[in-house]
């Protein structure tokens, strides 16, 4: 019996193109793997076109008019980063005269075409190129299982890849967001366009767009390697953490565990040791156990890097071999999360600390042949290496709440790379006349830029960060003004609003009050108002203070003063329209 649910047909690289301007084209990040194709890989793709060469097909689910990719998205990613110029075949870019797209966007100045130039034959060619593509309808979860069984047979996938694929679990998502996180690959939700997945691709070798992955903490310390992090070791890095933090009877650290935690096994230890895993992170809260993890990840990487030490070098030695040492890592991480998580403990004497992980971290390492960590062997490497760091901690004064506050913000950045309207940035509220006033047209703007980010849809969240310069230019002036030395990040320049603080309040607690205070006296939706008013936050990033509004839709258009605006980009617009207006409000409730 044919199956009803697929549909085989072709389409030419040009009409796959339309629909990737037309945004029909979207990733779902919540089972699809990194964009890793390095440039050598992208360019071997284009080259087979050029030849006729046959490429394996391209598989999409259909969902309202657009195309979920469900197999062929670094494919896909390849063709259309080399139509828009972003890397050449043999030193020559595509001919953005070859079709008539392009052309059109050349010429009003969305394309740039860069030389030399890929002579139009070839670009045609490359343009004409029929690709075999299947169409599939059906419900999440068969979409899940599909995309398990595709990514599972006749792949060359890592390990950890071959786990992940179409696993759903709140563990493994748990993984996934964490390890996204901290790579730097994170989006503000797991649909997204095609169109800008370029923006988050960790492999960018003589590329001028993605993520440097070689500036990762990971790399830098010598922890995980490159193409280690390419094969997902870091997720198996954070799954095999959290294992041992959820798990009473603690696992091993090894491929058997991770397989059980992913869904391998029957038996009734791998269903309990799955159910327990869920469990936890069920009563604990997912949002908590990420915080938590951050804040300690973040904790070593500000020791590391402040102290200008290299992670495998100090704990190892200057005669430390090439090899990764992820289990060394796993200590350290695992007996800090036992005292400032579980103990509630703060570091008190952070020179001595740092000293004695140099002394101390081999000696208490208890280590087991082949790519196993015995569960007994870790359990006392880390209750020894937590015996011999105690002494430098002291028992918190209050139950603090942990903040891992410059991941988040990097994070906050990066997202706004690819769902532009539901972030903005302002380098503070004075005007930058050197006259140390209050910009009241900036506060106006705030709060029109959150009624625009909820007026998104009703499932819409989105922050403003004030403290942050969107261009160099700015962020010079500011430093010109009052001497802060800004801190790039990202493409964005942190500058605080400690300066103003001083200025206007005398202190930076006065300064939330006063601005807190300030986003209250203005006449817009109760409900959105105290939503921001609960939610506001002050971030520190090494050392400076960036103002975090986060906007969590509330359910209803909103409006400021009985005006409605929409965010459009990166700008905020009013509209005024009658039917703009009443559109606003069908496409809300929809």
């Amino acid at each position: 019996m044919a199956n009803e649910n697929l549909d085989i047909d072709s389409k030419t690289a040009e009409e796959l193109y339309e629909w990737y301007l037309d945004d029909k084209l979207i990733i779902n990040r919540r089972y699809q793997r990194k964009l890793v194709w390095s440039l050598e890989e992208k360019t071997a793709l284009i080259s087979s076109m050029t030849q006729q060469y046959p490429i394996p097909l391209l598989l999409f689910v259909s969902i309202d008019n657009k195309r979920e990719i469900l197999d062929g998205m670094q494919r896909l990613e390849a063709l259309m980063s080399f139509i828009e110029q972003r890397f050449s075949l043999n030193g020559k870019y595509f001919n953005l005269d070859a079709i008539a797209l392009t052309k059109q966007l050349k010429d009003s100045g969305k394309l740039q075409q860069k030389e030399p130039v890929l002579s139009r034959e070839s670009s045609t060619l490359i343009a004409r190129y029929r690709f075999a593509i299947s169409e599939y309808s059906s419900t999440e979860d068969h979409i899940d299982e599909v995309f398990r069984r595709i990514n599972s047979n006749g792949k060359i996938l890592s390990k950890q890849e071959l786990r992940s694929a179409g696993c759903v679990s709140n563990f493994s998502e748990l993984v996934r967001k964490i390890s996204t996180i901290i790579r730097g690959d994170t989006t503000h939700s797991d649909i997204m366009g095609l169109n800008k997945i370029h923006n988050i691709s960790i492999c960018n070798d003589g590329l001028d767009y993605g993520i440097n992955i070689d500036n990762h903490f990971y790399i830098r310390n010598h922890i995980i390697s490159r193409p280690s992090i390419r094969d997902s070791d870091d997720e198996e890095l954070v799954a095999n953490i959290l294992g041992y933090i959820f798990l009473d009877d603690k696992p091993t650290s090894g491929s058997t565990s991770l397989d059980t935690f992913y869904g391998e096994g029957s038996t009734s230890h791998a269903i309990h040791t799955r159910t327990q895993l869920e469990n936890y992170i069920q009563t604990n809260g997912a949002d908590k156990i990420v915080n938590n993890y951050l804040f300690v990840y973040e904790m070593i990487q500000k020791l590391f890097d402040a102290n200008n030490l290299n992670f495998r070098s100090h704990i190892l030695g200057n005669a430390s071999s090439s090899q990764e040492c992820p289990r060394y890592y796993q200590a350290v991480f695992l007996a800090l999360y036992e005292l400032i998580i579980n103990e509630n403990m703060q570091l008190d004497d952070e020179q001595k600390f740092i000293a004695q992980l140099g002394d101390s971290v081999q000696r208490s390492m208890v280590q087991t042949e082949g790519g196993r960590w015995a569960a007994s062997a870790r359990q006392k490497s880390v209750e020894d290496l937590c015996a011999l760091i105690r002494r430098y901690f002291k028992e918190s004064e209050n139950k603090f709440i942990n903040h891992a506050w410059q991941t988040l913000i990097r994070t906050l950045l990066n997202n706004s790379r690819t769902e532009q309207p539901n972030y903005d940035f302002k380098q503070g509220l004075f005007i930058l006349s050197g006259e140390n006033k209050i910009d009241e047209e900036c506060f106006i703007n705030i709060v029109q830029t959150a009624v625009a980010i909820n007026n998104i849809g009703r499932e819409s969240n989105g922050y403003i960060l004030v403290g942050v310069s969107d261009t160099k230019a700015t962020a010079d002036r500011v430093k010109t003004l009052y001497g802060v030395t800004p801190i790039e990040c990202n493409g964005y320049y942190i500058n605080g609003i400690d300066h103003e603080a001083v200025i206007q309040s005398k202190n930076i607690d006065n300064y939330f009050l006063f601005i807190k205070q300030k986003i209250e006296s203005f006449n817009f939706n109760e409900a959105l108002k105290q939503q921001i008013l609960k939610d506001i936050s002050l971030c520190s990033y090494e050392g400076l203070h960036v103002l975090k509004i986060e906007i969590k839709s509330v359910g209803e258009v909103c409006h400021f003063e009985n005006r409605y605006y929409i965010r459009q980009g990166t700008a905020t617009h009013l509209i005024t329209d009658g039917e703009a207006i009443s559109s606003l409000h069908r496409l809300y409730y929809s």
